[in-house]
């Protein structure tokens, strides 16, 4: 019997040991457990988006909302695929009772994919994803079962979505965002719960983006939802600008949105992060305040949004100005003979502006420079004063990563410089006016871009040719990093 055979019969035993037929007897924080080990078992192979095994898994969680009464949103399946059926979701939902509320929505998601596998020398090693994110899933999971129970108190419909594909750039949350099955201005919140399985090390749960919502600090810290005393932080807003989790799809579209998790203390993306090292007792308090959050906000006739969102998840502005940051080299060009001089340091720090057309954007730019070369005379050093103007081709601006080629011509005045320990000669040996072309490449995540740039001057430095009858011209590379307002 083949290997992939084994596998997938262990993997059906492993569901059929978890099938919830007797679960009701078992107290939350064991099937919190049940549903963790299962998917975090090596035999799902690290869940990777795409994979036969994020399938199973879907499988996995489908099964466990039919059994519980939970129905699928659309249709008799649970599953909305997405790419061309590479990815799927999986959507149920509770229905709300109120005569008009019932068409609101509350969306509560976690993503059920992880990283895989990869081989390190000659071995398979497996990234379990227990804690990111079996315990996010897991939790919803067992919120099917929660609000199911209490139905006929809800008054707001509760959507349940374990998104797929989340580790390969949000593509499960952010293609139900675009294009939504319920219109978006229904949906009053969502809430993205992604790795709250270690609590106990962590000290609290963070819930990121109260000023999201009216009142939300006090809605999320009433003690009437925390009977257990669970140790509750909030924050207005998410703030990292190098992360990101499922709500970016919802917030950019102005829906509420609040990130729910223990933080980065597990393993992160690590081999390590297995199911023995979660904390089921503390992912059961985490549970059950969820849960009585969501009853809370489904039954709150006056509940509303604050019409705030983070920073971060505002689509991209057609207009953007940042600041920017610049490090690398320059050496003088020999217009004639075979050798170029030797590079030296160059720095620089500007102001940037981007006018977005789509694919297509221009980029004003000025900054000063401080700008040094090798010369045989002395190392030359100057400050000037930098205008690029680069014309752009890009991908889409309103995905939360992207690249850009870009070129264009700039003009820089240089204001004073040395030679060696002396002020250098502008009047005599040296222009002070350059003129040339600015090209490169750049990688934006969120308002972050990372560049890389050249620099050639058309017009000469020198004023008079040397010995070999060549003029020098400036040649820069650089590394940028910008930050867009």
């Amino acid at each position: 019997m083949n290997r992939k055979i084994t596998k997938i019969l262990k993997i059906s035993l492993l569901l059929l040991i978890a099938t919830p037929l007797a679960w009701s007897q078992e107290s939350l924080v064991d099937r919190l457990k049940k549903h963790v080990y299962t998917l975090a078992d090596d035999s799902l192979q690290g869940r990777k988006a795409g994979s036969e095994f994020t399938r199973l898994a879907a499988d996995y969680i489908a099964a466990q909302w039919k059994e519980m009464g939970v129905t699928p949103l659309v249709g008799e399946s649970f599953f909305m695929p997405f790419r061309g059926n590479q990815y799927r979701n999986v959507v149920g939902v509770i229905r709300g009772n109120h005569p008009i509320l019932k068409d609101e929505y509350i969306v509560v998601g976690a993503h059920y994919d992880h990283l895989g596998t990869k081989d390190k020398d000659g071995e398979t090693v497996i990234y379990n994803g227990a804690d990111d994110n079996a315990s996010g899933t897991a939790a919803i999971i067992e919120l099917g079962r929660m609000l199911k129970e209490i139905q006929p108190t809800l008054s707001r419909s509760v959507i349940l979505i374990a998104f797929d594909a989340e580790e390969l750039g949000l593509y499960g949350s952010n293609e139900f965002a675009k294009n939504p099955p319920v219109p978006v201005e229904k949906m009053k919140l969502m809430l993205s719960v992604d790795m709250i399985g270690w609590y106990r090390t962590s000290g609290y749960l963070m819930y990121s983006g109260s000023g999201t919502i009216r009142n939300g600090e006090q809605l999320i810290l009433n003690n009437n939802l925390n009977p257990q005393e669970l140790h509750l932080k909030t924050q207005k807003f998410e703030r990292s600008i190098l992360t990101g989790t499922d709500t970016q799809g919802f917030a950019s579209k102005g829906v509420p949105t609040l990130a729910v998790s223990t933080g980065l203390k597990s393993p992160y993306h690590k081999p390590g992060d297995v199911a023995e090292l979660i904390d089921y007792d503390g992912m059961a308090l985490i549970t059950e305040h969820l849960a009585n959050l969501v009853q809370t906000v489904s039954t709150d006739e006056n509940y509303k949004a604050s019409g705030r969102i983070a920073s971060k998840h505002k689509p991209p502005s057609a207009f953007r100005l940042g600041v920017s940051a610049n490090i690398g080299s320059n050496y003088h060009h020999y217009t004639a003979g075979a050798l170029d001089g030797k590079t030296a340091g160059a720095y620089g720090a500007g102001l940037t502006a981007t006018i977005s057309l789509g694919y297509f954007g221009i980029r004003p730019e000025a900054y000063y420079d401080f700008i040094q070369a090798r010369h045989p005379a002395g190392k030359i050093s100057t400050h000037s004063v930098t205008v690029p103007l680069n014309f752009m081709l890009q991908t889409s601006p309103s995905d939360i990563s992207g690249v850009a080629v870009f070129a264009g011509p700039y003009y820089s005045y240089k204001f004073s410089g040395k030679q060696g320990s002396s002020t250098i000669d502008f009047d005599g040996l040296y222009y002070q006016n350059e003129a040339g072309i600015n090209y490169g490449i750049e990688m934006r995540v969120f308002t972050i871009r990372v560049g890389f740039v050249r620099r050639h001057a058309l017009t000469n430095f020198t004023r008079e040719k040397n010995d070999d009858g060549a003029h020098i011209r400036n040649r820069s590379v650089f590394t940028t990093l910008s930050y867009d307002f």
